[in-house]
């Protein structure tokens, strides 16, 4: 099961350095210092497999299978070369070898093949010479080994992968998640989150696994623990998330909190069923139960609400979208005045905000003989006017307008701009009505030669050359000295030539 969050969004005036930081670090340190890893390690295996080192041990791990577990034999009289095996055969025993944690301290330790041993020398000569290769690998030398705990390691897994797919699942989710934490919390803040986190996975992971020598790689732990911070952070605020079942996906909103137990309850669904699987579940258990912790901590500690902090990690753009949201369910629950309050802070953020300038001339529609009604009239037409394919709703709401207001009060100007814009779109009756209006109460606009102009040619383009020649005709006697006067002359002549 994958659940990915999709809320939050970053701003350019204040960028997720961190994250990115993180980012490319991890695939610097891949792509450049694990380049070589591979050949290495297949370089080791060619070795292990053509040495006999790998028959020898085997045949030990197959005896302490079935004597020395059980019976707790006395492994010096064990003869580790009896048991030959086919090259098909040996993998699949090493991976189980290699599993068992105890078996694999006690062969490090000279307890399985004993200096008593006839054998003992040649063996540990080339396990000397195994390891020396294994060593010149940054995944052995930075990885997390439980075995033999270590600073360098606790630290180094979380930078460390062990393939292109696992550098990119990792850097996807914590691009997801970090941008809107690193906002949220401080780039400070954010980074100790990160570092914790790792280190709590790995001390997890090491607690249960101690005898384990196979090192832990990648940034799964710490990435988890941004997620539980992340759950915490939104708390029973509702995050919009795509989620895939492997043959089915989809979006929903969920709580935060919900998210998190979800997250848990698949990781140790996983590392109860899937025992034999090579994915560090503990250590993703034990980021998420950290970063959840911390994040708790944070709340409790500055006594933030989850809205206050996320409202800090937002940019302008995101601000006004959940301004707008918590506006939507005013109006559902009839609150008008706290919808009218937040929709003005909406236009504070994004004066073209359309959806706003449209919720207020509904609201305010409710008293049409109010100054508020005629001025969110006049914005919301202003703003459509500017947008050639809304012209019906333009006409909509301006017909709305005329019909519902006691006294229509739209500027004499904005009326011209909305002639012409009719006339522009295809509504010619309506320009039409609207120029005669400003023709009889306000022909000496500045802009009335250019509306009708506007209106004359539609008229042209419409097949009615004897309105346009009216029009024309109205331009040179008003507005003899105005260019388009000059236009409409050569117009005329077109149309009686």
């Amino acid at each position: 099961m994958v659940i990915i969050p999709l809320s939050g969004r970053m701003s350019l005036r204040n960028p997720p350095v961190i994250t990115l930081a993180i980012i490319l670090i991890n695939c610097v340190v891949f792509f450049s210092f694990q380049s070589s890893d591979p050949e290495i390690f297949q370089k080791a295996g060619d070795y292990y497999l053509d040495s006999g080192l790998a028959e020898l041990e085997v045949a030990a791990y197959e005896q302490y299978r079935e004597f020395g577990a059980v019976a707790g034999l006395d492994t010096a009289g064990w003869d580790a070369t009896s048991t030959a095996h086919s090259r098909k055969e040996i993998p699949p025993l090493i991976l189980a070898m290699q599993d068992d944690d105890e078996f694999m301290a006690r062969l490090q330790d000279d307890r399985i093949i004993t200096p008593e041993m006839d054998v003992y020398s040649s063996w540990r000569e080339k396990r000397n010479h195994l390891e020396g290769l294994l060593q010149s690998t940054t995944t052995m030398r930075y990885g997390f080994r439980p075995a033999d705990w270590s600073m360098k390691g606790m630290f180094g897994h979380m930078f460390l992968h062990g393939g292109f797919m696992h550098l990119l699942g990792n850097m996807v989710f914590l691009w997801l998640v970090g941008c809107i934490l690193e906002l949220a919390w401080g780039r400070v803040l954010f980074l100790g989150l990160y570092i914790a986190g790792g280190l709590c996975a790995a001390a997890l992971f090491g607690a249960m696994y101690h005898a384990s020598v196979i090192p832990l790689v990648g940034a799964s732990g710490a990435i988890a623990a941004l997620m539980g911070a992340y759950a915490v952070l939104y708390g029973r605020r509702r995050i919009k998330v795509f989620y895939s079942l492997g043959f089915y996906f989809n979006y929903t909103l969920v709580p935060g909190i919900v998210i998190l137990a979800l997250w848990i309850g698949n990781e140790v669904f996983q590392l109860l069923l899937g025992p034999e699987s090579r994915v560090a579940y503990l250590a993703h258990i034990g980021g998420l139960g950290s970063g959840a912790l911390m994040g708790l901590i944070r709340r409790k500690v500055r006594g933030e609400d989850p809205d206050e902090v996320l409202e800090q990690g937002k940019g302008p753009g995101e601000k006004a979208a959940s301004l707008l949201d918590e506006a939507m369910k005013r109006v559902e629950k009839l609150d008008t005045k706290g919808a009218r309050a937040l929709l003005d802070q909406v236009l504070e953020i994004d004066p073209n905000s359309r959806t706003a300038l449209t919720q207020i001339y509904h609201l305010d529609k409710i008293d049409p003989g109010s100054d508020k009604f005629h001025d969110s009239a006049r914005r919301l037409l202003a703003h459509l006017a500017d947008d050639r394919q809304a012209h019906r709703e333009t006409l909509t709401v301006y017909r709305d307008y005329i019909q519902k207001a006691h006294g229509p009060k739209l500027p004499s100007s904005l009326l011209v701009s909305i002639s012409s814009y009719f006339a522009a779109t295809g509504h010619l009756e309506e320009a039409e009505r609207i120029m005669g209006y400003l023709l009889k109460r306000k022909p000496d606009l500045p802009k009335m030669p250019e509306g009708l102009l506007h209106i004359a040619r539609a008229c042209m383009k419409d097949g009615s050359k004897g309105k346009a020649r009216n029009y024309l005709q109205v331009i040179c006697m008003r507005y003899p000295l105005s260019g388009e006067c000059l236009v409409a002359r050569r117009l005329l002549d077109d149309l009686d030539g």
